[in-house]
C-alpha cells in the first residue's frame, strides 16, 4: 500500500471512528495530532470529509426512501453530520420527484410508466401475437398503437424487443428505431447515450435528419447529437438475458453503478481514487453480494457495512 493510499485508509478511519461511535476526549486529542501530522494527512482528511459527505447525504436520502430500515436503531445513523434531519428529507422528496439523487426512486415519468421493473427484476410481457418485450432491471416503458403499428418508448433501462412478420416503432432518447421481423436489444440509462444491437433482421434508427440502418450483428450508439455509424457488436445475446451480470474490466465507478441497479439497497464508492480501476467477474443477477466480497477478498477493497448501505474504500 503506498504512503498516500495509507493515509487515506488512516483517514477514513477516523471519520467512522468520530461520526459513528463514541469519541473520548482522548480520541478528539489523537485525532489532531494525526491530522496536523504533515500537508498531506490535512489533505487526506479533507477528502475524506467530502466523500463522508456524498455518503452522508446518501444515507439520509437512504432512510427518507426505506423508514423501515431507518426504524431499526442505529445510533451512528444520528451522529454529528451523517444525519441532517427530516426537514432534509422533504425538501429532497420534492426535488427528487424529478431528478431522484442517486437513482434511489423512479421519477415521475417512470412511476407512470405503462410497464416498470424494480431493482433486481426482470421481467417478458407479450404485447401480441407477434411482438414480446423483455424487461431488465430498472426499466420503464410506455407502449401505444397508431395506424396498426405498435410504437414502444423505452423511458430509461435496458429491454430486448422481438417482432415477428410485424413492424415495430421504438423510441429512446433523443433517436427512433423502426424494425419488422426483428430481434433488437436497447439499453438507455439516461438520454445521454443509447445502444441499440441488432439480433437478427435490420433496423433503421433515426436520428435528427440521418438515419443508420443496421443488420442482425450490427449496433450502434447515439446521443443528443450524434449517432454512431454501424459497427460489429458483440454475438449471441446480452448476459443480463441469461441471468448474469458480467464485468469485463470495467472501471469500479460504472460497475458500482451496475451492482446498485440489481442489488436491493445502496453502494457508495466512498474513496474517489479507486473509480479507475478495473474489475473483472461475472455473477449470478441473484446474487450480487459476491461482487462486494469479491472485490474486498481478492481486489482488496475495504468494505464497511451500515444495514443495508456499504461502503467501499
Amino acid at each position: 500500500m503506498t504512503r498516500d493510499a495509507a493515509l487515506r485508509r488512516q483517514a477514513h478511519d477516523w471519520a467512522l471512528k468520530l461520526r459513528t461511535g463514541r469519541p473520548t476526549t482522548e480520541d478528539v486529542a489523537a485525532f489532531k495530532r494525526w491530522r496536523d501530522g504533515s500537508p498531506a494527512h490535512a489533505q487526506a482528511w479533507s477528502q475524506a470529509v467530502k466523500d463522508w459527505k456524498t455518503v452522508g447525504e446518501t444515507a439520509q436520502v437512504f432512510r427518507a426512501v426505506h423508514p423501515a430500515s431507518a426504524a431499526t436503531p442505529v445510533r451512528r445513523g444520528r451522529r454529528m453530520f451523517l444525519g441532517a434531519g427530516l426537514s432534509a428529507a422533504g425538501a429532497l422528496a420534492v426535488v427528487g420527484a424529478i431528478h431522484p439523487p442517486l437513482g434511489l426512486w423512479p421519477s415521475l415519468q417512470e412511476w407512470g410508466a405503462d410497464y416498470r421493473t424494480r431493482t433486481g427484476e426482470q421481467r417478458t410481457v407479450r404485447l401480441g401475437r407477434q411482438l414480446d418485450l423483455a424487461l431488465n432491471t430498472q426499466t420503464s416503458v410506455d407502449v401505444s398503437e397508431a395506424d396498426g403499428i405498435a410504437r414502444i418508448a423505452l423511458i430509461s433501462g435496458e429491454a430486448a424487443i422481438s417482432a415477428k412478420d410485424a413492424r415495430c416503432e421504438v423510441v429512446a432518447g433523443a433517436g427512433r428505431l423502426t424494425l419488422a421481423d426483428a430481434d433488437i436489444e436497447i439499453r438507455c440509462l439516461s438520454h445521454a447515450r443509447v445502444r441499440v444491437v441488432c439480433l437478427r433482421g435490420h433496423a433503421e434508427l433515426h436520428h435528427g435528419e440521418h438515419s443508420v440502418p443496421l443488420r442482425a450483428g450490427e449496433q450502434t450508439v447515439f446521443n443528443r447529437d450524434r449517432a454512431s455509424a454501424p459497427a460489429a457488436a458483440a454475438g449471441g445475446q446480452s448476459a443480463w438475458r441469461q441471468g448474469r451480470v458480467v464485468f469485463d474490466g470495467m472501471p469500479l465507478s460504472e460497475a458500482v453503478d451496475e451492482i446498485n441497479r440489481y442489488r436491493p439497497g445502496r453502494v457508495v464508492l466512498a474513496d474517489s481514487s479507486l473509480a479507475g480501476r478495473r474489475f473483472t467477474a461475472s455473477f449470478n443477477i441473484n446474487a450480487l453480494d459476491e461482487a462486494i466480497d469479491v472485490l474486498h477478498e481478492v481486489y482488496g477493497v475495504p468494505v464497511r457495512r451500515m444495514g443495508e448501505l456499504v461502503l467501499l474504500g
